[in-house]
């Protein structure tokens, strides 16, 4: 790994370059590599980031990936999308033309579905899975349990993700910054915790 003269500049002014700040026993010195017994921590760490932007966080999960110079690189995945205006939960996206087999999805979030079935014969009484298709054509199955019959159709917890997880996530982050564009576009509300 290569530092501009910026980044040297800016590693010098934040630890002090005088012979004042630093005594003669201990030494300051950069590296660019990982000790081994670290790369062995990273390589299995589940890490997360947290964005927030107005009312909304953001849980990317962070991962670091050795790449074929052994040099770690973080990778941000599609975050998780929470809104926190009231109750803390994943938000939810209804303007929904998705279908299953047996069902409209009606509204969706990462930990919740409603659907209304696509014939009488339909029902959805007990734990079960569902399948549909993104508009990208990608695959998601769910295990979803009946939490209550409303007049729009049946609302429903999502037990598990078993097929689709990341792309459900980049599809409903994809969604919510459509919706909330403004709020993107203003960095001046985002804030970042690591």
């Amino acid at each position: 790994m290569n530092l501009t003269k910026e980044e040297l500049s800016f590693i010098s002014s934040v630890v002090g370059n005088t012979k004042d700040n630093i005594n003669e026993s201990s030494q300051l010195s950069l590296k660019t590599t990982l000790p081994d017994t670290l790369k062995g921590l990273l390589s299995h760490a589940k890490l997360t980031m947290l964005a927030e932007v107005g009312h909304y966080q953001l849980w990317f999960p962070l991962e670091f990936k050795l790449n074929d110079d052994g040099q770690f690189n973080p990778v941000l995945s599609a975050p998780e999308v929470i809104d926190t205006e009231g109750v803390d939960r994943s938000w939810r996206y209804s303007e929904l033309n998705l279908q299953s087999e047996r069902f409209y999805v009606l509204s969706l979030s990462s930990s919740g579905v409603l659907l209304k079935p696509r014939d009488q014969r339909y029902t959805l009484a007990n734990a079960q899975h569902i399948s549909f298709k993104l508009p990208n054509n990608k695959k998601v199955t769910l295990f979803i349990d009946l939490v209550r019959k409303t007049n729009l159709g049946y609302a429903a917890k999502i037990i598990s993700i078993e097929h689709g997880k990341e792309a459900l996530r980049e599809y409903l982050f994809d969604k919510h910054k459509r919706v909330n564009a403004p709020l993107y576009e203003n960095t001046n509300t985002v804030t970042e915790h690591f």
